[in-house]
């Protein structure tokens, strides 16, 4: 199955030490990697259609001190539909009203050649690609330039219409907000973790590697982390199935269950 990423801070940050775990997942996902990120209002993506701890480039974006973004969206792929090639690889990116929209999802649908794409095609054979477009076009028919809660509303609407073809987690960005959706059905997990000062010291999962945050993490820096699967041995929150949670400078400003604004806990 496909694993997802996806990174919401105050400041820019560098990805290093969630990218250098979430790499170990492509073990079980050989069949692509992608990160994508905002250098400023446009978007950057690098992927390839094979295993990310045998990718070269892969490696050194994991030591690149410049690869720095306040909003990351990556994914490990494990081919379902569409073959193993860069135009199937994820995330995808496109732009609608002036903003580069990164996309990834996991999880596999049926039928959803149904989903109305509207000005947005696929380039290559993948439900995910599929999906993607759909949600442009839906987002494109309501005129959401600036999202605002009832927009936030209705979208967790659309998201759980996509989901009723079958599994489906996605996470994807405008440049501005991280969306984050969990399968009804609970399919894969998906859980979140605040990261804020005093940093400490940290054991990333399954590897006996331990850092000190302290050394890596300005005292201003703070944020949110989502993925698929727990990345460390800090206090990881699940989603609850066929919730939506937004996240925007680091701060989760909309969960589509009653959450503790600030914990993220639910009331």
């Amino acid at each position: 199955m496909c694993e997802l990423l996806g990174v919401s801070f105050n400041k820019p940050v560098k990805l290093r030490i969630s990218f250098k775990t979430f790499r170990r997942l492509g073990e079980y996902n050989p069949d692509g990697w992608g990160v994508a990120f905002y250098p400023d209002e446009s978007a950057a993506v690098f992927k390839e259609p094979l295993k990310a701890g045998a990718s070269e480039l892969a490696s050194f974006l994991e030591r690149y001190e410049g690869l720095k973004s306040k909003i990351f969206v990556a994914h490990v792929r494990r081919a379902s539909r569409g073959s193993v090639s860069y135009k199937n690889t994820l995330p995808f990116c496109r732009e609608l009203f002036g903003r580069m929209y990164l996309f990834a999802h996991n999880g596999t649908l049926a039928g959803f050649e149904r989903l109305e794409l509207g000005v947005f095609k696929p380039v290559g054979e993948t439900d995910s690609e599929h999906a993607f477009c759909h949600l442009l076009h839906r987002i494109q028919q309501r005129g959401v330039v600036e999202w605002r809660r009832e927009d936030f509303d209705w979208l967790a609407g659309v998201l759980r219409e996509i989901n009723g073809y079958g599994r489906f987690n996605c996470i994807f960005s405008d440049g501005e907000h991280l969306f984050c959706y969990f399968d009804e059905s609970g399919y894969n997990g998906m859980v979140f973790l605040r990261r804020e000062p005093p940093y400490g010291k940290v054991r990333l999962a399954d590897e006996d590697w331990e850092i000190d945050l302290s050394g890596e993490k300005g005292p201003g820096e703070r944020g949110y982390i989502v993925a698929t699967k727990k990345l460390t041995n800090e206090r990881w929150r699940e989603l609850v199935p066929g919730e939506l949670i937004v996240f925007k400078d680091g701060k989760m400003v909309y969960s589509s269950t009653d959450r503790e604004p600030g914990t993220g806990r639910p009331r």
